[in-house]
Parts: C-alpha cells; sequence; structure tokens
C-alpha cells in the first residue's frame, strides 16, 4: 500500500518560469516562512528571509501596509500547494481604496493551488470478513484509521465515488421525513447516522441528501434527520424509474474507487482506483470576502477593490443540509450558506478571474447578500459537486443590493457532482446583471436559472424551500399568498442580461429543467443571441429556454437551439419569442414511447401582449408540433392567437403537410397573416452552419441572422 502514499507535490509538480516579472509588494510560496519580510520572490542564499508561507500572512502585511502605500497593492503566489486548514477572511481592513486596488494574484507563469484536504495514511489490506462486504471487493479493501468525519474524499484522478446500493423507487406511505422502502433494501446498520439516503423526492427536478436516524427493518420504514423537499413517494410524470438508493454502506461498495467512513469505528474503506494519495477534506469554504453586513437594517459596509486572480482551489468539503437553512427555488442551493470555494458577502467592485476551481464536493463562487459591480470572469469551473457561479441577493423585501455583477466569459462543465439540481449559473434575487459568454457543458440539470420567489410561497411559513427567505419585516401583512401585483416590488431578479451563451449537453441526468430557465423573477429580464444545442436528455420534460409559472415581461430574442430533445421554447403569460431560430429538434420518450417535438409549448395564459414574430422553425422529419397549446390540469389554457404572433417560418421539409397545417390553423385564429412555409435557406443546416443565402426568404420578413462568431468564450485580451 506504500504506493498509495504519495505527496501532493509529487501529484501536481511545481512549474518553472523564467519571464521577466514586475516586481509586487509581496510574494508567497509554498517553502517560504511567515517570519520571513515576504519582500523577495526567492528564499536567498543564507536563508534569512524569501516570501511568506500563508495567505493570512500576506494579507496582515498587507494591513500594515496600506498605511504608508495609498497606490495599489499586489500579491503574487509562486507554484505549488498551500493547505488551508481555516477559512481566510478578508474584511473591511482588506479593502482597496477608491482608486486602488489590492490584488492576490498567480505568479506569472505558475499556479499556485489550494487544498483543504489532509492526506489519510497507514492503510492496510482487511483480510477479515466485512459484514456486507460483495463478493467481488473481498481482498480489494484496505482501511484506515481517521478522526474525522467527511464527506467527500479525493485521490489524483479527482472526487472519489463514495459506495451507494442499487437504486429502487419508494413505497407508499412514505413522507417527508420518513422512506417506506423494499423489503431488504435498508438495514438498521450499527452505524446509521453515517448512512444517507440519495432521493429525488416527487419531482424530477431536485435531489436531497437526507442523514438517517433509525430504520425499522420489520416496518420498512426509514427515518431522516432532515426533511425532503417534496414526500418522498414515486417520481411525477417519471412513473418507473428508480429515483432512490442509499449511500455510505458497505453492501454498496462493489467498484473501483468507491469507499465508506464508520465514524463510529473511526476508520475508512477504500477500493483503490490509482496508486496516488487520498486526502479528505477539512473546509467547504476557503476564502471568504466579507464586508460588514446588517442582515436585518438598511445599510451594509462592504469591501472594495480586492482582486482574486489565477488561484486554483480544489478538495473542498460538501454541504449537509441543516434544519435552519433557507431554500432558493425548490431547494436548488441554500440562502447565505458556505456552500463555496470563494464566497463575496458583502462586496462591490471585487474581481475574481483566471481562476480553476476543480475536484471539490460543494460550488466554485457565491456573491452573497449586498454585491454591487463584481466582476467574475475568465474562470474554469469543473468537477465540483455543487453550483457553479451564484448570484444570491437578499430574500424578497425591500432591501436591494445585489446587482450590476459581470459573469463573463467562464468555462464551466460537471458541475453538480453531488447535488445534481446544481445550475452552471445562477442568479437569485439579483438584477441588471450581465451573464455572457460563458461556455456551459456537460451538466446534470439545467444551465442558468434566473430567479426569485413565486406567490403561493408567502403563505408556506415554515418551509424550508423559498419561504423561509421572505423578509416578513419588511413587508406590510401577515404570511399569506400574495397576487402576481402584490409581489412584483420584491422581486429583485430584474433587467438580467443572458447573453451569447454557448449552451450544450445540460440535462443529462435530471429532469423537467432546461438550457435557460426563468421564474419568480422580476421584469426586464432579456435572454438572447445564446447558442443552446444537443440537449441529448431522452426525458421529454424539459425546453431550451423555459419561462415558468408566474414569469412575464422576459424578452427571448435572437437564440439558436439545435438539436435538442423535446421542446425549443417554453412560453407563458406576456413574455416575447421574437428572431429565435429552432431547428431540428428532437423526439424524447415518455412511458417508453416516442414523443414528436414541440417548437412553442404554451403552458399558461392568457398571452396578452406577448409576441411570437420573426421566429424560424424548422422541422426535421414528419412528425412534430409548431404549437402545444390550449387547455392543461394546472394552469389557464394558452393560445398562440393570444400573442402577436406573424412574421415567422414555418419549414417542414420531411412532411410539407406538418407546415401547411399549422399556419392555414393559425390565420384561421387571425394571426400570422404575413408568414409563410418556404426554405429558409441556410448555408449548410447539416453541419450547423445557420448564417442565411443571399436569397433567404428571412431578409423580407425582417429576420435577423446568428452571429455565430459573438458566441461562448472570448480569448483574453492581453
Amino acid at each position: 500500500m506504500k504506493k498509495l502514499i504519495i505527496s501532493l507535490l509529487t501529484l501536481f509538480p511545481i512549474a518553472t518560469c523564467h519571464a521577466a516579472v514586475e516586481p509586487a509588494d509581496f510574494y508567497l510560496s509554498p517553502r517560504g516562512s511567515d517570519s520571513w519580510s515576504g519582500t523577495l520572490a526567492e528564499p536567498n542564499a543564507d536563508g534569512s528571509d524569501g516570501p511568506f508561507a500563508s495567505l493570512e500572512r500576506a494579507r496582515d502585511a498587507v494591513r500594515e501596509l496600506k498605511k504608508s502605500k495609498s497606490g495599489d497593492i499586489v500579491v503574487l503566489l509562486r507554484d505549488g500547494t498551500y493547505a488551508l486548514k481555516e477559512t481566510v477572511v478578508f474584511g473591511l481592513k482588506d479593502s482597496g481604496s477608491a482608486d486602488a486596488s489590492i490584488t492576490y494574484a498567480a505568479y506569472p507563469g505558475e499556479t499556485p493551488r489550494f487544498s483543504s484536504g489532509r492526506a489519510i495514511r497507514r492503510w492496510k489490506k482487511v483480510k477479515a470478513s466485512l459484514p456486507g462486504l460483495p463478493a467481488a471487493a473481498r481482498g480489494k479493501v484496505f482501511v484506515a484509521n481517521v478522526s474525522e468525519h467527511f464527506s467527500t474524499l479525493y485521490d489524483s484522478q479527482g472526487l472519489l465515488p463514495r459506495a451507494r446500493t442499487k437504486g429502487f423507487i419508494p413505497l407508499p406511505g412514505s413522507g417527508r421525513d420518513r422512506l417506506h422502502y423494499p423489503k431488504g433494501m435498508l438495514k438498521s446498520w450499527p452505524n446509521v447516522e453515517d448512512v444517507e439516503i440519495v432521493i429525488r423526492p416527487h419531482h424530477a427536478w431536485v435531489v436531497n441528501v437526507l442523514p438517517l436516524v433509525s430504520v425499522d427493518e420489520k416496518k420498512q420504514m426509514a427515518y431522516t434527520s432532515i426533511s425532503s423537499t417534496y414526500l418522498m413517494d414515486e417520481l411525477e410524470y417519471l412513473e418507473g424509474h428508480d429515483s432512490c438508493w442509499v449511500e455510505n454502506v458497505l453492501e454498496g461498495l462493489d467498484q473501483p474507487g468507491e469507499w465508506v467512513l464508520n465514524s463510529k469505528e473511526g476508520k475508512v474503506y477504500l477500493w483503490p482506483r490509482s496508486g496516488s494519495t487520498v486526502v479528505a477534506p477539512r473546509l467547504k469554504e476557503f476564502i471568504r470576502v466579507e464586508g460588514q453586513i446588517d442582515e436585518q437594517g438598511p445599510e451594509d459596509i462592504p469591501v472594495r477593490n480586492l482582486t482574486i486572480r489565477g488561484l486554483t482551489f480544489m478538495h473542498g468539503e460538501r454541504e449537509t443540509l441543516t434544519r435552519d437553512d433557507k431554500g432558493l427555488q425548490h431547494d436548488w442551493d441554500m440562502h447565505d450558506k458556505a456552500t463555496a470555494l470563494l464566497r463575496l458577502r458583502g462586496a462591490e467592485n471585487c474581481v475574481v478571474e483566471q481562476c480553476h476551481f476543480i475536484h471539490s464536493g460543494g460550488g466554485a463562487i457565491r456573491v452573497d447578500l449586498h454585491g454591487i459591480a463584481n466582476r467574475v470572469v475568465g474562470n474554469h469551473i469543473e468537477h465540483i459537486g455543487g453550483t457553479g457561479i451564484l448570484l444570491c441577493g437578499y430574500g424578497p423585501g425591500t432591501k436591494d443590493v445585489n446587482h450590476h455583477n459581470l459573469v463573463y466569459n467562464n468555462h464551466i462543465h460537471h458541475v453538480g457532482e453531488v447535488y445534481a439540481h446544481a445550475p452552471a449559473i445562477f442568479v437569485w434575487q439579483s438584477g441588471q446583471n450581465r451573464v455572457a459568454n460563458n461556455l456551459i457543458h456537460n451538466t446534470p440539470y439545467s444551465g442558468v436559472i434566473i430567479s426569485g420567489v413565486m406567490t403561493d410561497f408567502f403563505g408556506k411559513e415554515g418551509r424550508r424551500e423559498l419561504a423561509g427567505t421572505v423578509r416578513w419585516h419588511e413587508i406590510e401583512g401577515k404570511p399569506g399568498k400574495r397576487t402576481k401585483e402584490q409581489i412584483q416590488p420584491f422581486l429583485h431578479s430584474h433587467h438580467n442580461l443572458i447573453e451569447y451563451n454557448d449552451i450544450h449537453h445540460v440535462m443529462e441526468k435530471l429532469g423537467d429543467g432546461n438550457g435557460i430557465y426563468i421564474r419568480g423573477a422580476g421584469p426586464g429580464n432579456i435572454i438572447r443571441r445564446n447558442y443552446i444545442h444537443h440537449l441529448l436528455s431522452p426525458v421529454v420534460m424539459q425546453s431550451a429556454i423555459r419561462t415558468d409559472g408566474g414569469q412575464q415581461d422576459t424578452l427571448i430574442a435572437e437564440n439558436l437551439i439545435y438539436k435538442c430533445v423535446s421542446h425549443g421554447i417554453h412560453l407563458k403569460l406576456n413574455n416575447r419569442a421574437e428572431n429565435n431560430i429552432i431547428a431540428e429538434l428532437i423526439e424524447g420518450v415518455h412511458k417508453g414511447e416516442s414523443v414528436p417535438v414541440v417548437f412553442f409549448r404554451l403552458r399558461e395564459g392568457p398571452l396578452e401582449g406577448g409576441v411570437i414574430q420573426r421566429n424560424i422553425l424548422y422541422l426535421k422529419g414528419d412528425r412534430g408540433k409548431f404549437f402545444d397549446e390550449g387547455k392543461n390540469p394546472r394552469l389557464p389554457p394558452a393560445y398562440a392567437k393570444e400573442a402577436d404572433t406573424d412574421n415567422n417560418i414555418y419549414y417542414s421539409p420531411g412532411n410539407s403537410k406538418v407546415a401547411r397545417k399549422a399556419l392555414e390553423k393559425n390565420r384561421a385564429d387571425g394571426i400570422d397573416a404575413k408568414s409563410i412555409i418556404e426554405d429558409p435557406l441556410f448555408v449548410d443546416v447539416e453541419k450547423g452552419d445557420f448564417r442565411f443565402k443571399d436569397d433567404s426568404p428571412a431578409h423580407k420578413l425582417g429576420i435577423v441572422p446568428f452571429d455565430m462568431s459573438k458566441v461562448g468564450l472570448r480569448e483574453p485580451k492581453n
């Protein structure tokens, strides 16, 4: 087992840089010392001086330097791994001035890495039989003594999968803190408090990880210490799909890389998948930039003009639900909680750029509560357990101080590896932000979510899901359901601009999600010029772009939707869809049967004030609907004739009758008088080239072509 014990420095060799570097005020190095001056980039020959060793020491030195220096201050971090045992907090003393900034950045050409991982050593091969261990794992499992509790574990390849049992469907009689399970699926394990249920409760859009407190094998009932978001029963619309399993039991340890923690014994069991060091995390949050937060009052004092650039963050712990948590929308993240490696909590004009977040159990970046004019730019976020980037303002009320932030040019993929509902980018109760030119792909759920709160949650006092975020001391009246008009002043996710994002291969695991989703947000949001493609989950419960229940005054314009399963645009109420190209949608599957595609799914009416104009709907194949409209069991019916619907192109080369039937029906309803059935004459549909040929009929209808050259990641300017 000695091969398993190699140092982190061996896993991540030190880079060498020979380029000329502008002098900094202070330097850090894993080979430094906090007793040195920190003013040298390298230790001097006699070892009497050199760079600092810790971020805390550099922070304190900057505080002293600010007393005598009025200009910019720069701290450069040398290559290597910095082990974190405690969260590093930057407060008001660490702000830059009105005309000068403070920067903590990677030394040019080098990669400073922050890890909270502590190596687990002295592994021994398990020789005795372990109760419940599958036959496939016998003779391959190692054990080590541990004194700390942890929920994630890492080797050089990243997150190690925790042992899990086979999936099953909950039985009738389950609740939110009790699970009625099929016979034999759970046991009353001696260390039952270590065991967790992972479940998609009732709805396809959320995953709960719930600690057990007891199991009654006779009644086949398991009890959890935390309630699920919804009833732990069979999935709605996905009947017959396994929606629950158990993690952290020896019975599930049947694959290389899997592990089990028994905190009662103080032991961790592992079937190694490589010969590298295994580390357990200490921290959920590595760096917190925190101003003076007045949670109940109107005035916060933010940290200003602080920049963090070029740093790598890895090996963080995941969050665990608590009784005090307040969920964002459908518990997709938690309000004002340490769920990310880097957190701005009360910050203005601060910058997080060119950082790398990888192999961690929680989220990457949060901008919490008071967050104005911050820039999250050029970061790479991959293989993490939670949300990529979260802008999280105060709950519904009069305090609106999370706005005008920039989320630009970030590459985000393989998020939600613990909590599968975690989106790449989440904007909650935060407005007037620009989310642009991000590349998002390979996520289990939605790419971008913009949301706030819905009317009925004002009447669900005591619920974790959204209701707990309402600031009742700022709202007249007692808890109770409000009308759309009454809650409009409290919806702070207004006038956001979501543009030029490249989103593909999202919705890989869950259902009822989208490439871009908006609900419970205020007016004036614009979703434009995004390229959403190859959403290939076979489940029909998804759209490329969706306005959900109660959402109003949203513009969806000039987007390209290509090769997505199920629905193109899900439209409700007075929202506007203009100048979009929806092409070659792919049939989905529901209850084992193929379901035709739908270009516009109209699901909440009336659509008065809405617009469906100058869109190109290109149906490949002979099955599909341009409009899925009319009555539905839960919401007022919606019809295309209620909106300003015209100047669209309908084209179905595989079956021209489909387009003709749709247009004839619409004209009979008094709409689409100028719309046409013609080939839009794209340059090359088969190769995904949607430029218009010179003689395209789109020009006559005033349809603006999609400019692919402006979408996705931009090369950084020198």
